[in-house]
């Protein structure tokens, strides 16, 4: 009997190939007290069968068993199970969807009872001693313990290690004890840094962040947020854009912790140039305060430090694999179009949260989604992780190389132009949430629209704290410039601080991002309804049961609510409040100015505002300037002269899309 399946057998889109479906029937009839009638075709009582195995794992069963999925893990374990060499085990034990086979669960209680000083009472069943001695356990490795330990993962490596060592109940690594530092040194390092110590910066991260404050100093002030706060931070400051911000939080926690940090404080390179190169690094040691360690990061950090050859050594940061042990708080994401993002959040859906940081010193959340840019392996771009580093007594650094470190994207999966999953070819930020997912991997568009709409909500709020800064420091009164910088995304002075065409960009890649989901997943559904061209495949990532009808009215549905609950509110050249809807708004989008000497009206696309003191030559610089304000994949490379972007506007309009919609699927 074959070992493996080529596609996806059961309900919800199933593939169910033959020789597959008897793969799976054959599977089951190894542990049901019933045989199943075997056949070729997938029957009611067999997904009944699926359904059934899953809800022990799996709080919404969807009755389908994808290639490698947890389901087909947690099946072909279930039949191996009477096979299972002693010692070992056939299924996932503890909380969250745990299997917990009697003789499972008795092979944890020995294993823990091993390492604790006083023994947990031994049974077949998880009780609540049990999960709390395995999420114990796990905090010394993992942000956030999920009490569960499966078959090969982590925990179980973790425990069996630990049960052999023969040494009993020891305290979880915390790094080697040091003593570096001292007088003239910023603070002296007392640990090395260990997994306990990662775990305890991730869970510190997404403490941090988790009621965001509107600057990096001002969360740090917060006793609430700030697990590390004391008194000494009550009027700290501190300046950082998103380049400064990764480096500012792991200096910060290593000045808390004592632990040592050192970093590239030169590059050769820039921002946008390829081949970079690791320069001179400095540490803890070379400055007299933390004050100062701060200063310099802002004075020296950018994003072209994280803009490296994936297999670059040396580095700060580096490529990393793409799964829930990598992927955590304090992962820095790097878009090669010269942004970073610190990882503040990954849901159990697999949405990721960022926190942002910009030149004006604010920071803003972000959902992870494909307005943000990748790159190359060439350029280093995707989540990138902070290479492990301990210093010596004489305090030189050692930074581990990409092949001494487990998390290294050493398969370079990061960097495929597109990814085929359990039958999908999916692209890349759909694979990053599939992969991140405790569940069934599928996107819910219903879910995932509620989600991407609150997220642009966000982005038009943090829009209209942008231009009240350029407001209140009156740049819209200045005169214009004679010229645009050389590229209006990346630049310097009262542009970078106040201008707002790379922001601008992202919200208009976030519509489109919105209009292909609504539209991709109408198209996909109905394809698999037979609605679709002939010759498609009904196989698609998303997970809606209802008919494309259907689909299309809950959409509809959403955005006439959305369109017209979100809103923003500015004050205009007469001091006057003006409320604009997303309905307003998304018929305006590509008439928003980027260019901070214009109005407030101009600003937010209202050309025929009576208030509007521009004169002429303002009024000549926005006309010209709109090539550029129909960009939505921005080049930090180029010279955006004003004939550079597209002349005709891009059609992303969300509520003309659903009319169309509604005429092709009345």
């Amino acid at each position: 009997m074959p070992v493996s399946i080529s596609g996806s057998v059961g309900d919800a889109g199933g593939q169910n190939r033959p020789e597959d479906v008897r793969t799976v029937y054959a599977l089951f009839n190894k542990i049901l007290a019933t045989p199943l009638a075997v056949s070729e075709q997938v029957a009611e009582e067999l997904i009944a069968a699926i359904r059934d195995f899953q809800a022990a794992f799996m709080s919404r069963p969807d009755g389908r068993i994808d290639v490698g999925g947890r389901t087909w893990q947690e099946l072909t374990a279930a039949v191996n199970a009477s096979n299972a060499p002693a010692g070992e085990l056939s299924g996932s034990v503890g909380d969250s969807g745990g299997l917990n086979r009697p003789r499972d669960v008795r092979i944890i209680y020995e294993l823990f009872n091993k390492i604790l000083a006083t023994p947990l009472a031994v049974s077949e069943q998880v009780a609540e001693e049990l999960i709390a001695a395995i999420r114990d356990f796990q905090s010394g490795f993992m942000s956030r313990p999920d009490g569960r330990i499966d078959v090969g993962g982590r925990t179980w490596r973790e425990l069996t290690a630990a049960a052999n060592s023969g040494e009993g109940e020891q305290p979880v690594e915390t790094g080697g004890e040091i003593h570096v530092g001292g007088t003239g040194a910023a603070w002296t390092a007392r640990h090395q840094w260990s997994d306990q110590y990662e775990a305890e910066y991730s869970r510190w991260v997404e403490q941090l962040f988790a009621d965001k404050k509107g600057s990096l100093a001002a969360c740090l002030r917060n006793p609430a947020g700030n697990t590390l706060y004391s008194e000494e931070d009550r009027n700290r400051k501190l300046f950082c854009d998103c380049a400064d911000l990764p480096y500012m939080l792991r200096a910060y926690f290593s000045y808390k912790k004592k632990l040592p940090f050192s970093f590239n404080v030169t590059i050769s390179g820039s921002r946008y140039s390829n081949k970079n190169k690791p320069g001179r690094r400095r540490s803890f040691l070379n400055y007299s305060s933390f004050s100062r360690v701060a200063r310099a990061l802002s004075n020296s950090v950018h994003s072209g430090f994280f803009r490296f050859f994936w297999t670059t050594e040396k580095t700060d940061t580096l490529l990393c694999q793409v799964n829930r042990q990598s992927i955590v708080p304090g992962t820095v994401y790097y878009d090669a179009n010269g942004h970073v993002l610190v990882v503040s959040r990954v849901d159990d859906d697999g949405t990721v949260w960022f926190v942002d940081a910009h030149p004006d010193n604010s920071l803003t959340a972000k959902r992870f989604g494909s307005y943000l840019s990748r790159g190359s392996c060439k350029q280093g771009g995707g989540f990138r992780g902070w290479r492990h580093q301990e210093v010596s007594s004489n305090g030189s650094f050692t930074l581990t190389s990409n092949s001494n470190t487990s998390f290294f994207d050493k398969e370079k999966t990061q960097c495929q132009s597109s990814y085929q999953v359990d039958g999908l070819r999916l692209d890349y930020h759909q694979w990053v949430k599939r992969m991140l997912s405790t569940g069934s991997g599928k996107i819910d568009p219903i879910q995932e629209i509620q989600q991407q709409l609150s997220a642009l909500d966000q982005a038009l709020q943090d829009r209209v704290a942008s231009i009240e800064a350029a407001v209140a420091h009156n740049i819209h009164e200045k005169a214009h410039p004679s010229s645009l910088p050389y590229n209006i995304y990346g630049t310097e002075g009262e542009w970078e601080a106040y201008s707002t065409p790379g922001r601008d960009a992202r919200l208009r890649a976030q519509v489109r991002e919105i209009y292909r989901l609504m539209q991709n997943s109408v198209r996909a559904v109905a394809v698999a309804q037979g609605r679709g061209a002939s010759g498609e495949h009904p196989e698609h990532p998303y997970a809606f049961t209802g008919t494309v009808n259907e689909l299309v009215g809950q959409l509809d549905s959403i955005w006439q609510k959305n369109s017209r609950s979100i809103q923003i509110s500015y004050k205009n050249s007469n001091g006057t409040s003006i409320t604009r809807t997303l309905e307003e708004i998304m018929d305006q989008l590509f008439l928003l100015s980027f260019d901070p000497y214009h109005c407030p009206e101009l600003r937010w696309g209202d050309t025929e505002a009576a208030f509007c003191p521009d004169g002429s030559s303002k009024r000549w610089w926005y006309e010209q300037e709109q090539r550029l304000r129909n960009v939505i994949d921005t080049d930090h490379r180029v010279h955006t002269t004003l004939d550079w972007g597209p002349e005709k506007t891009p059609d992303i309009h969300i509520g003309e899309l659903l009319e169309r919609l509604k005429r092709e699927y009345s």
